[in-house]
Order: C-alpha cells, then sequence, then structure tokens
C-alpha cells in the first residue's frame, strides 16, 4: 500500500489512517526513523517488547559466558600489545 503525502511548515506528515489502522498505531506509538543519502526515509514501529522478544528467540542458543571469556581474553591481548607497560 502506497499513499503520497505532503509535509507541513512544521516538518510534520500524517500517516494516511489507512495504514493507521493496519498497522495498529495509536497516539502515543514510537517510531525509529532513519534516511540515506539516496533520499530515502524509512519508518518503523518501535516496540520494545517486540524487540526483547526477538533478541531472546534469536539468542537462545548463544553462550553468553563464552562470549564474555572471548571478549576479555581478546581485551586482555590487545592491552597488552599496545600497553606493555601496565604489566610490567
Amino acid at each position: 500500500m502506497a499513499d503520497i503525502i505532503t509535509i507541513d511548515k512544521s516538518g510534520r506528515i500524517v500517516i494516511p489512517k489507512s495504514i493507521r489502522d493496519m498497522m495498529n498505531i495509536k497516539e502515543g506509538t514510537k517510531f525509529m526513523i532513519q534516511g540515506d543519502k539516496h533520499g530515502r526515509i524509512e519508518l518503523r514501529k518501535f516496540d520494545l517488547d517486540d524487540i526483547i522478544a526477538r533478541i531472546e528467540i534469536e539468542t537462545k542458543d548463544v553462550d553468553f559466558d563464552a562470549v564474555e571469556k572471548k571478549v576479555r581474553k581478546e581485551m586482555d591481548e590487545w592491552l597488552r600489545e599496545h600497553y606493555p607497560d601496565l604489566f610490567d
């Protein structure tokens, strides 16, 4: 679904009612907006509960203790290489 909209003098746009209804957009709904150098603007609903649920699903098999151990090891190696005086 695509509509043509116009920005007002304050920089606001109105999301058409048909799209608000379809996407269950109510007053107070939060969005994330980003633009790029090609003139594209992306507007996404920002639903923290949805983001948390997706992170839980996508990371259910991740061993965070192993990740932390690897990061700490790499940090220690980097520090020893760049700041050896700290370890004398």
